[in-house]
């Protein structure tokens, strides 16, 4: 019966994984001292050989190189075999992949790094490359920008020429000049102008020719002032000086009155005719019944139509409220009849000024945010007033500071709107 129990063990033992692991963790610990014992074998040889080399003299040489010959020739064959179990054995084979593996892994991260430092020197050579463009591009626009200055400043400068052909000189007999001996200040070209100098009402040095180019060059860039072109002086010249101080012709009063009607027109209380929509300007500003010139030939009877509402004008005339049209009223006055009372922040003394005011100059509508002076500078035609009492910011500051209460109080609420007059721009 035992027997046959363990024949019956050794089938199932046979068949079974466990088995054949078993068999392998027994095989391998074999392996390995066969291995350590051949390597042994070896190294035996070789000290046994390099002893007899040592003792044997220079003339049985040639004999020791027979014996070792054949001694060798002995071991080739241990030697081939050693080698054979070697290159089979498990334990040589995964010894040989523990000893590549870091040696693959090290090439590996040295092909990485040259990979990036290969990525990161492309990278600076695109930088530097854009760096380069950018140069040549600035470049490129800085001096195609000062060709285009100075083309611009010739031709500034040969249309002031062409507009002044002749120098104009001021008479050192004129009493109405102060003639000085000083440098035209507002020589910029240096054109060295032979005409004496006389002193403008801020002080400064000027000729007819100078003057007059100076002041063009203001209305061709939009302007709507004269001012003086030194720095820090920050003076106003009116048109009549203007026209005084520069010896002005026929031609350049002409161009002068159309380039400041021209960059002002916005500020003139302007409209077109609601029959043939002509763009008009009313002569009496206190009259809103105006008669269109153009309808009136055209129709052969006379045509009035109303500034406020734009329509043909019904009822009496003249009226300065309104026509008998339904829905004809003044909205900025209803504005600066309706709008709330204000308390300056920073003015001492000041209370329930109204909060909108029109510009006691053009008429257009402005308002305060409390903070800051009492002065306000109009948008629209420059006019500095004082939003308390509505006089000219010069008149106000003669009694009372920007800060302070007016002398002469608040003023009441407009009941009409300012409407800006050609000919104060002349003046």
């Amino acid at each position: 019966m035992e027997t046959l129990h363990r024949l019956q063990h050794q089938d199932v033992m046979r068949d079974s994984p466990a088995k054949d692991e078993l068999q392998a963790n027994v095989q391998r610990p074999r392996e390995l001292k066969k291995i350590l014992d051949l390597r042994e074998t070896e190294e035996e040889s070789e000290k046994m050989g390099s002893r007899g080399s040592e003792q044997q003299g220079s003339k049985e040489s040639q004999e020791d190189k027979t014996n070792s010959s054949s001694s060798r020739n002995m071991e080739n064959p241990l030697r081939l075999q050693h080698q054979d179990v070697m290159r089979d054995s498990p334990a040589e084979k995964e010894l040989q992949v523990k000893i590549e593996k870091p040696r693959e892994e090290k090439k590996i991260l040295d092909l990485r790094e040259t990979e990036e430092e290969l990525e990161k020197m492309r990278v600076l050579l695109l930088q530097l490359e854009m760096i380069q463009e950018i140069e040549r591009v600035l470049r490129r626009r800085g001096d195609s920008e000062k060709r285009g200055y100075r083309e611009s400043r010739q031709e500034e400068s040969r249309k002031e020429r062409e507009s002044t052909p002749e120098e104009k000189r001021y008479d050192p007999n004129d009493p109405t000049l102060i003639i000085v001996d000083e440098e035209d200040q507002l020589d910029f070209e240096l054109d060295n102008f032979q005409s004496p100098r006389a002193l403008m009402s801020c002080g400064h040095a000027v000729t007819p020719t100078s003057l007059t180019n100076w002041c063009r060059r203001q209305l061709d860039q939009g302007q709507r002032f004269f001012v003086c072109g030194m720095p820090g002086c920050d003076a106003q010249w009116s048109f009549k000086e203007v026209h005084r101080m520069a010896l002005l012709t026929p031609d350049e009063m002409r161009y002068f009155e159309n380039k400041i009607f021209e960059n002002i027109k916005n500020c003139f209380d302007m409209k077109s005719c609601p029959g043939c929509k002509t763009t008009m300007m009313r002569n009496d500003f206190t009259n809103l019944c105006v008669q269109c010139t153009v309808c009136t030939n055209d129709r052969k009877k006379p045509f009035f139509f109303c500034w406020q509402c734009l329509r043909e004008w019904r009822g009496p005339s003249p009226r300065t409220d309104r026509c008998d049209n339904k829905d004809c009223y003044n909205k900025p006055l209803e504005t600066l009849k309706n709008c709330p009372d204000m308390t300056f922040l920073h003015v001492v003394g000041v209370k329930s000024v109204p909060s909108i005011r029109a510009c006691t100059a053009c008429g257009f509508l402005l308002g305060h945010d409390k903070t800051g002076c009492k002065n306000l500078v109009c948008p629209r035609c420059g006019k500095s007033f004082c939003f308390v009492c509505l006089k000219n910011t010069g008149v106000c500051c003669e009694t009372s500071e920007p800060f302070d209460a007016c002398s002469s109080g608040v003023a009441p609420r407009q009941t009409s709107i300012p409407v800006l007059k050609r000919v104060d721009w002349f003046h």
